[in-house]
């Protein structure tokens, strides 16, 4: 939060001298951040257990479009409002570089199976 402070130009006295109740929302606004991020990767990661296989296609879709609004979002709306602090952006750069990365390497592995049964369908019919 101490980003979030310099962000706004105040100190914690001064949001206090406001409202008391000011730091204290703050605060739950990004703790009810953090679950929900929780608790989209925990249904991430029960979809990748439960799904990832050769010719997953809809699985690998779902993650693509899944995903996007999120960072889109994200960064839209930090980018708008001028709040781009390196620091404050870095757990969401990290998690973008992982969310691309991670498709890129499944895109081949999830897709393999319908392309392999073509093939293997003209090599049998010859």
């Amino acid at each position: 939060m101490p980003q979030d402070l310099v962000y706004l130009c105040t100190t914690p006295e001064q949001l206090n001298a406001v409202n008391e109740r000011l730091l204290p929302l703050i605060a739950h606004d990004r703790a009810g951040f953090g679950g929900a991020l929780f608790s989209d990767a925990l249904a991430l990661l029960i979809m990748a257990l439960w799904g990832i296989s050769p010719g997953a296609r809809w699985l690998w879709l779902t993650f693509l479009f899944g995903g996007l609004p999120g960072f889109v979002a994200g960064f839209s709306v930090h980018l708008h409002i001028g709040y781009t602090d390196f620091v404050h952006l870095l757990p969401a750069y990290v998690a973008f570089a992982l969310y691309v990365g991670g498709l890129v390497l499944l895109y081949p592995y999830m897709m393999q199976h319908k392309r392999l049964d073509a093939m293997e369908t003209m090599r049998s019919s010859r």
